[in-house]
């Protein structure tokens, strides 16, 4: 049980069951199954077939009768008796013609209904239509069973040994299950969230309260997946948090196949049922369902849609029509993940989450059926209430899509039963109790703490968060680089931090280090004032940036043959702002030495300096317009990544200010764009670039990121490929103080020869262009210029094994090599994977 526990607690998202099926209905000629037929009880209970005509009917109140209709199909009525269990339903195919819905010989009348609902997208949705709304939502998720599916009876488990059948074991798992089940569930969470949306802005979430069984403070970054679309108007609708073209996309006609299935009468307006199928079309990955469309202005009053395979999800969302306004607005949505009947594999999450058919061993019988894994599901309710239309309304910091209040893990028993929309039964109760008391036991929190810390590079202790990327790395100047360092956590203090970090090379047999304290000026601007001073290295005419979101990485490859580095020791005095959540500002003032570690001079008409000192102001501004974040009581959580993403620095050195040698302005840019079709190829394009004016020396030029030896023999050029760098242009071979490059990377889908070995092929082209304006000063360097235009292209076959791959590249064009094995690179790729 408790394995079962702490699986579903941190993903619970991955429990499914398996349908409880009550009858199908079918064609009596041709015997396939009739997709969203409408199944009437004579107590008036309506349900539709799913995608395979199956259907299940729970009711409170007892029924003897059902009425099946299916338009195309004579309707039926059955009588049940009391011993059907399963009942198997044959419709006659017939001519109807629907009163509401005018029929024409020309065209599938339901394309006609398709093509208004699509036009008429602008004036039914609320996102576009409404000024503003806001609301409040309660959402309840539970991973449970119901007891009456399972079989409680202990079970024999037999073995095939030499041809026969011998009993093995006594199986009492489904007792031990029916058991658990009875009193409690296997998971629980709920939460109450105030929705605002003011047009022009993103609509803002603002979590007044929360509950996660078996957590004192909850994982923030769950509260991100989106299980269902609130709107179904979206191009693409979300279920399970992976995208899929909308049936009433704007070229949705092309992927789907509609059929008209019948009318329904909801709050005095007819309503018009469409069942949509997408086309067999290879490469495209649609969703089924059906979708209740309002006959007077074409908006959707419901939807209905399903996926099914090894996983069986269903979405259901409805509407609430405001005649105020004319118009349908979302009322609740459900979305449940069960065991599926067949072995179509299945992917959720975005690809995240993939499921797919085991291989099972036919050595082993088990009388038994109906496992926990076969009747355990997943489901996510939420019900909307409290709708204000088009009131004053001012949305604040709308890229902070959800905000996540301080007090709302701490809310009453009186708060929460204001907004319950679904009663908490005792078994709700139960699980809490329950969950609460095993997470506190086995230390659940701290494992959900360092796995946190561990994607953004830290190792977290009482106090202090370790850097694991200042513990070990490698470069040609230090040789194996020793360190240690962090900074000081939220249980030091939430409004003051202290990081240092220390490092020793085994090569140059020196120290490196950094200490700095900062203090927090504002929580939600992400508002900070700092100081530090560094004494360290850094390559030469690299591209660097202040402002920079940085991702864990313990080595740079590119560093095993980079020689030529300076030391810099800076005093660094610095204030982080948030303009706006998506464009995060940095300002830092910094003044310094700094000594060239290679035969290098700085050479003019007034100055001639092997070593140099700086005084520089710089402003880095870091913009991500379609980034989403929440302000959690742990900080600022990237919620959404998304692209295009931008890099933006502005340096000024200021010449005899603090003794300083130079006086020159520095803009470099820095552009990463990815675009991804569904499920399908990614192109990744990078740009970026720099320009200098006036005089600057080397640490302040650039080198265009090389990654290339012409070492001999020619197996000793096998090195790491970098991850945006030139593969064959040789290490500070073109020095610039202005630049351009492209970097073009289209990442195929993985090749699946086998479950575990997946190779993914990447075409890469990279291209870049320079100049410099007075080569003559940077003395004791060897280069060339840029000016020309510099191109490669190359392959990447990734994911050969163990996260290492091949690559190989060739340069071309103007600086092409006489020689032509100097212009081909062979390297390893490494992608570093942490599964958490």
């Amino acid at each position: 049980m408790k394995k079962i526990f702490f699986l579903l607690l941190l993903v619970p998202l991955l429990s499914v069951s398996q349908n409880q099926i009550q009858g199908i209905v079918v064609d009596s000629k041709t015997k396939y199954p009739l997709p969203f037929a409408s199944v009437l009880t004579n107590t008036n209970y309506v349900t539709l077939t799913d995608v395979d005509g199956k259907f299940h009917i729970k009711t409170k109140k007892s029924f003897n009768q059902i009425t099946i209709s299916y338009v195309g199909y004579k309707s039926k009525s059955v009588i049940i008796k009391t011993d059907d269990k399963f009942l198997k339903i044959k419709l006659k195919p017939s001519v109807e013609n629907l009163k509401e819905v005018i029929i024409t010989a020309t065209e599938n009348p339901a394309l006609k209904i398709i093509r208004n609902t699509i036009k008429n997208k602008p004036k039914n949705n609320i996102e576009k239509s409404l000024n503003s709304f806001k609301f409040i939502t309660y959402n309840k998720i539970l991973v449970t069973a119901n007891p009456d599916s399972i079989n409680g009876k202990i079970d024999s488990v037999f073995i095939f040994k030499k041809g026969k059948k011998t009993f093995k074991k006594l199986d009492s798992s489904n007792y031990k299950f029916k058991k658990e089940i009875n009193k409690q569930h296997i998971y629980i969470s709920e939460k109450i969230s105030e929705f605002k949306f003011q047009k022009g802005k993103k609509k803002k979430e603002i979590i007044l309260a929360s509950r996660m069984a078996g957590l004192k403070q909850p994982i923030y970054e769950l509260f991100a997946i989106t299980f269902q679309d609130f709107s179904f108007y979206n191009e693409f609708y979300t279920i399970a948090g992976t995208k899929y073209t909308n049936p009433i996309a704007n070229n949705a006609i092309k992927q789907y196949n509609y059929k008209i299935l019948d009318t329904v009468t909801t709050q005095n307006r007819t309503s018009i049922l469409v069942y949509f199928k997408p086309k067999e079309k290879k490469g495209f990955l649609g969703i089924e369902g059906v979708l209740y469309i309002d006959a007077q202005n074409f908006a959707i009053t419901k939807a209905i849609a399903e996926l099914k395979g090894i996983v069986n999800v269903k979405a259901i969302q409805n509407y609430k029509y405001i005649e105020r306004y004319n118009t349908w607005f979302p009322k609740d949505m459900n979305i449940v993940l069960k065991k599926g009947d067949n072995n179509k594999n299945i992917s959720l999450f975005g690809g995240a989450v993939k499921f797919s058919e085991s291989k099972k061993n036919d050595s082993i019988i088990s009388t038994r059926k109906n496992n926990p894994e076969d009747v355990t599901y997943f489901i996510s309710k939420s019900v909307n209430s409290n709708i204000e239309i088009n009131t004053p309304l001012v949305v604040k910091n709308a890229a902070t899509t959800i905000q996540f209040n301080d007090d709302a893990n701490k809310k009453t028993a009186d708060f929460w039963n204001i907004y319950r929309t679904d009663t908490l039964t005792n078994r709700g109760k139960k699980t809490y109790i329950f969950l609460d008391s095993i997470s506190e036991k086995e230390g659940v929190e701290k494992k959900i703490n360092l796995a946190r810390n561990m994607l953004k590079g830290y190792y977290p202790t009482k106090y202090i968060n370790l850097n694991l990327g200042k513990i070990i790395n490698l470069n040609n100047y230090e040789g194996l680089r020793i360190g240690f360092g962090g900074e000081t956590n939220s249980n030091f203090s939430s409004k003051f931090k202290i990081e240092s970090y220390a490092a020793y090379g085994t090569k140059d047999t020196d120290f490196k280090y950094s200490f700095g304290a900062s203090f927090r000026v504002h929580k939600n601007t992400n508002s900070w004032f700092g100081v530090n001073y560094t004494n360290d290295l850094k390559e030469a005419a690299s591209l660097d940036f202040i402002a920079e979101n940085t991702s864990f990485s313990p080595i740079n490859p590119r560093n095993l043959n980079i020689s030529k580095f300076y030391n810099y020791k800076t005093i660094n005095t610095y204030f982080k702002h948030d303009i706006q959540p998506n464009l995060e500002a940095k300002f830092q003032l910094s003044t310094g030495n700094y000594k060239p570690l290679f035969n290098y001079q700085f050479i003019s008409a007034t100055r001639n300096l092997s070593e140099y000192k700086l005084t520089t102001a710089s402003l880095g501004l870091q913009f991500n317009p379609k980034n989403e974040y929440m302000n959690s009581p742990i900080g600022k959580l990237k919620m959404k990544n998304a692209f295009p993403q931008f890099t933006f620095q502005l340096t000024k050195s200021f010449e005899n200010i603090l003794a300083s040698n130079f006086n020159f302005t520095q803009i470099n840019l820095r552009i990463l764009h990815k675009i991804k079709r569904l499920r399908k190829a990614t192109t990744n394009i990078l740009i970026e670039g720099g320009a200098v004016f006036g005089e600057a020396p080397i640490s302040h030029l650039y080198n265009s990121t090389p990654n290339y030896t012409f070492k001999n023999p020619w197996r000793k050029r096998i090195t790491l490929a970098g991850k945006n760098s030139f593969e064959t242009m040789g290490y500070n071979e073109f020095i610039s103080d202005k630049f351009i490059s492209i970097h073009l990377k289209h990442i195929l889908k993985p090749l699946k020869i086998s479950s575990k070995f997946k190779p993914q092929f990447t075409l890469v082209t990279r291209a870049t262009i320079g100049d410099i304006n007075k080569p003559l000063q940077q003395s004791g360097l060897i280069f060339k210029k840029l000016n020309k235009g510099y191109i490669e292209s190359g392959l990447e076959l990734n994911e050969l094994f163990k996260g290492f791959g091949l690559s190989a590249f060739y340069r071309y064009g103007y600086y092409k090599n006489p020689e032509w094995s100097d212009n081909l690179a062979l390297k390893l790729t490494y992608k570093l994977r942490l599964r958490f």
